[in-house]
């Protein structure tokens, strides 16, 4: 699984219009205007978002996920955590943001760029953690990780 999820205390309410105003900020001239080559369209439940992209270095087909609810709901990740403090702090978190490869267009790195670069812009001011469901590791969210994923870093060399 290519993911990265974003823990919360802000609901990240998106609309197809602004996500794709927001994906033409990472990627200018890319979303807008609306076209085949990269689109967004919602997806299957509210909160839902199908993306195509075809950009160099950062291809793929993702779904965006922005869910007012604890992700402890939906994962177990926080099953390894073991410092008591970091644990409190994951659960008091009650709004989750995601954004999954749910198709391979060309690397890894590539999924991995796109997802990155987006969550930077998606993620709202009082992101407070950053998890990779499938290695389960936690990380707190600040400014160096916000500019690292925003500059494609490629954290902990995700691929």
């Amino acid at each position: 699984m290519i993911s990265w999820v974003v823990l919360s205390h802000t609901y990240v309410d998106l609309k197809v219009n602004s996500l794709r105003e927001k994906l033409d900020e990472v990627y200018p001239g890319q979303f807008l205007p609306p076209r085949d080559k990269n689109f967004v369209i919602d997806g299957p439940t509210p909160g839902q978002f199908f993306i195509k992209s075809n950009i160099a270095g950062a291809a793929g087909m993702f779904m965006v996920i922005s869910v007012p609810a604890s992700y402890m709901e939906f994962s177990d990740f926080a099953d390894v955590i073991a410092d008591p403090a970091l644990l409190r702090n994951v659960k008091a978190q009650c709004c989750w943001l995601s954004v999954d490869l749910v198709h391979r267009l060309t690397t890894d790195a590539d999924a991995y760029r796109f997802i990155e670069q987006v969550l930077a812009k998606l993620a709202p001011q009082d992101a407070a953690f950053l998890v990779h469901p499938e290695k389960r590791i936690t990380i707190p969210f600040d400014d160096d990780i916000r500019r690292r994923l925003a500059n494609g870093a490629q954290i902990l060399s995700s691929p």
